[in-house]
């Protein structure tokens, strides 16, 4: 599957980086490392995430969906990982005296130390109807005050699986008016 990530490396420049979301080990290889730049790794499985890494630094830039929060913390402790992906992703409830976004301080923390980068899907947040769509919002908007207290670099992106989504981009700036 191929996925378009756009969002901004540098301050002025809009980037658009061709990504594979790969889910198994064997689906990396080699020769598509030409066609893509970068890999999106989803599993569910700490061990199989580390194995994964390994294989694709070769190739492509790494980024992990955050799935669990064991993923999270194997994707920010590993080098090879360039950036943690929606670190909320797919997090069924919230806990009684907090949010299940998937980062705490100590994440954070991490994350500077080791200058990873946070990245938000927007197009995922534009996908959910709207109830779903405030509690994203609310696990997005804690992600971003915790960035910002610890200093951790936070970037709002879409990925865009076709030319349609790319419209999201003009949405974009104005949802960073609202985390910033």
């Amino acid at each position: 599957m191929k996925r378009f990530f756009i969002g901004k490396r540098n301050s002025n420049k809009k980037d658009i980086i061709f990504i594979k979301e790969i889910s198994k080990l064997d689906d990396i290889n080699k020769r598509e490392s030409e066609s893509y730049e970068a890999v999106l790794l989803k599993t569910s499985n700490a061990e199989l995430l580390r194995r994964m890494i390994d294989r694709a630094a070769n190739y492509f830039e790494i980024y992990v969906l955050g799935v669990s929060d064991k993923i999270n913390r194997v994707a920010l402790e590993h080098k090879k990982v360039k950036a943690l992906i929606s670190p909320e992703f797919e997090r069924a409830f919230d806990y009684t005296h907090y949010r299940n976004s998937g980062l705490n301080q100590v994440l954070c923390k991490i994350a500077r130390d080791s200058n990873k980068v946070i990245i938000e899907n927007f197009s995922e947040f534009l996908k959910k109807d709207k109830k779903d769509r405030a509690i994203l919002l609310g696990r997005i908007l804690q992600n971003s005050m915790l960035c910002k207290k610890y200093n951790v670099k936070f970037i709002i992106a879409v990925f865009a699986k076709n030319e349609q989504d790319f419209v999201a981009c003009q949405k974009l700036e104005e949802f960073k008016k609202i985390l910033i």
